[in-house]
């Protein structure tokens, strides 16, 4: 995994968006309407791409060019839409604001988070298995029960800690980056008070958008160790706690 790759996960209330028109958005803010891409690994042109996930309708989506990838995802027992853009190195901070942009303004954005994608995996990684592959050492790390009966029952690590974890909630999710967006979604869900509270803390660079959203930039590149672990705990108590 390259540890300089970063990514945007933008989530969406249920039944927000159509999967072949958050496509056509992303490619066109890619600019990928004239290359081609792989749709589930097979070769096509950009525009084909999209014809065949409006055609199949299917709930989710992986779309890869180069060194970006978007991926759509739907998660019904919360109630979300995901899409996830990656990128396979830095990127300025104007460039992800036009992919976020480009989704801005579609009924049901609730929130965005700009991450590097080594730090945040492994902030989340739970399975030993995933450490093994990689060739990872879990030694010091908090172990426990992943909760299933035997034979199933075994030790995962225990990422509940972790200042870079993601946790899934009832029409949002819990995560934090070095940049965030926040529609007026997010703000119902998790008091308006918090917004206020945001705008005043002097710790974080805050700008209202368009479509009644809110950036915030709390550093910048994007968190990828423990040093940036107390900043990560500010805003997660800020924003969830």
């Amino acid at each position: 995994m390259n540890k300089n790759a970063e990514q945007v996960e933008l989530i969406f209330a249920m039944d927000s968006l159509a999967a072949d028109d958050a496509a056509n958005r992303l490619i066109g803010a890619l600019h990928l309407r004239d290359k081609s891409v792989t749709l589930y690994e097979e070769p096509m042109p950009a525009q084909a791409a999209i014809g065949r996930i409006a055609m199949e309708g299917k709930p989710s989506f992986k779309i890869g060019a180069d060194a970006v990838s978007i991926h759509f995802s739907t998660m019904r027992a919360f109630q979300l839409q995901s899409v996830t853009v990656s990128m396979g190195e830095p990127c300025p901070l104007a460039a992800w604001q036009e992919v976020v942009g480009s989704l801005l303004g579609c009924e049901g954005f609730v929130q965005a988070c700009l991450v590097n994608s080594d730090y945040s995996f492994w902030q989340n990684a739970a399975d030993p298995l995933q450490y093994q592959v990689a060739g990872r050492s879990m030694a010091g790390l908090p172990m426990i029960s992943n909760g299933l009966p035997a034979p199933l029952q075994k030790l995962v690590v225990d990422t509940s800690g972790n200042p870079g974890r993601r946790s899934l909630k009832g029409g949002y999710v819990e995560m934090v980056g070095h940049v965030m967006w926040f529609g007026p979604r997010f703000w119902a869900l998790r008091g308006t008070f918090r917004r206020d509270k945001l705008l005043a803390c002097s710790d974080f660079r805050t700008s209202e958008m368009r479509h009644g959203v809110l950036r915030m930039v709390a550093a910048e590149t994007p968190f990828n160790d423990e040093s940036s672990g107390p900043t990560q705990d500010r805003l997660r108590k800020l924003l969830f706690e």
